[in-house]
């Protein structure tokens, strides 16, 4: 069965680095068009005067698709909605609202300011990003552009047209635990072929957590004392603000990846996924062990967005997955409660079953296959 999917690329830039006309200018227009949009997805005609007309063309373009995505919402973001263009080589530009030249690695804004575009520079990662994502058959089919605090954000969509792939008879197996645990996967057919475990360096990760707690701490007591508005202060409160960045940052990167590289095992081995994700388990896990409120709620960030970015891409490539329920306390031999010993260790008491707690939903996977 053929169907269209999606894959969206999102370029963040800071305000700054514009012209002060470029950055008044994207301000203005694109916070109108916002308010404007958010009438438009209420029913309302709306007939922007003093902005380009084709911003209300796209709005009535994709105005079916845009009202089925919010129906249920009463304050919607519908934001400036342009058509995309690209270069590879030669091509011409006529003058879409975003035009990417993979030529020159630069994406052009247009219809925000009179008779003038404003020019972007992409990255090395996102101009590959496009360049693969139209190697595989991908059309940029349409983008967003809106602006939020100090930055600018364009939202470019590509769409392809895809058939489910004739899968082979193996089943990749992906048990979603908080990072400190790890992503567990295994290759299934009829039995293990292959099993591991994923997770960032917890190194790294608890000792920025410390070293923000211990910045934390030390801004508090400035706090309590009425000083952290001074030169001292506000530098520690930056150096917070940094590490916590640089924290989300890894951990966010390290999902995007890991969802690429899981997903690109299932298409090498055209395997149909199995996803297990129930996180409040995961969540229960890390507080029975004694962990820091801050700390736990460290090592579930992210995850949801790994699940998602993974069931896109699986769509993408045309891979079906499911989600299943795949215990790790209820013994796959005779269903009885297990006893988790140390070491993540369990062990049946009725049948004698003794095996790491990870390993457990791969052995409820490989019973629900043979079913």
């Amino acid at each position: 069965m053929r169907r269209l999917v999606h894959r969206t690329l999102l370029i963040k830039r800071p305000l700054r680095l514009f012209s002060a006309e470029e950055q008044d200018a994207l301000v203005k227009v694109l916070n109108r068009v916002d308010a404007l949009g958010n009438l438009w997805a209420r029913g309302f005609e709306v007939y922007p005067v003093d902005l380009d007309s084709r911003f209300v063309d796209k709005f009535n373009y994709f105005k079916n698709e845009l009202r089925a995505q919010n129906a249920k919402r009463w304050l919607v973001r519908i934001h400036a909605i342009f058509n995309v263009g690209v270069r590879l080589a030669n091509e011409r530009d006529m003058g879409q609202g975003v035009f990417i030249d993979l030529t020159m690695n630069i994406v052009r804004l247009r219809w925000v300011i009179k008779g003038r575009a404003i020019t972007i520079s992409l990255t090395e990662s996102e101009a590959k990003y496009i360049r693969d994502r139209l190697s595989e058959g991908g059309k940029p089919k349409l983008a967003r552009a809106w602006v939020d605090g100090e930055n600018l954000y364009i939202a470019i969509t590509f769409e392809r047209d895809v058939e489910s792939i004739q899968l082979s008879d193996r089943r990749l197996v992906i048990d979603v635990n908080s990072w400190r645990n790890g992503i567990v996967w295994a290759l299934v057919n009829g039995k293990v072929g292959s099993m591991g475990r994923e997770r960032p360096n917890l190194g790294c990760i608890e000792m920025l957590y410390k070293h923000v707690t211990k910045l934390g701490q030390k801004y508090g007591a400035l706090k309590r004392l009425g000083l952290h508005k001074s030169q001292y202060g506000r530098r520690l409160w930056r150096e917070i603000k940094a590490t916590r960045r640089r924290l989300y940052a890894y951990l966010k990167d390290y999902a995007q990846k890991l969802a690429h590289k899981l997903a690109q095992k299932a298409l090498k081995y055209r395997a149909g996924v199995i996803i297990d994700d129930v996180l409040e388990e995961s969540r229960r896990g890390l507080m029975e062990e004694g962990l820091p409120n801050g700390l736990a709620k460290v090592y579930m960030l992210y995850l949801r967005r790994f699940v998602k970015l993974l069931t896109n891409q699986l769509e993408w490539y045309g891979i079906p997955y499911e989600f299943k329920r795949l215990p790790s306390t209820i013994c796959p031999v005779c269903g009885n409660e297990l006893v988790q010993l140390p070491n993540r260790l369990m062990q049946c008491p009725k049948c004698g079953l003794k095996a790491n707690r990870d390993e457990i939903p791969i052995k409820w996977a490989l019973i629900l296959a043979n079913l």
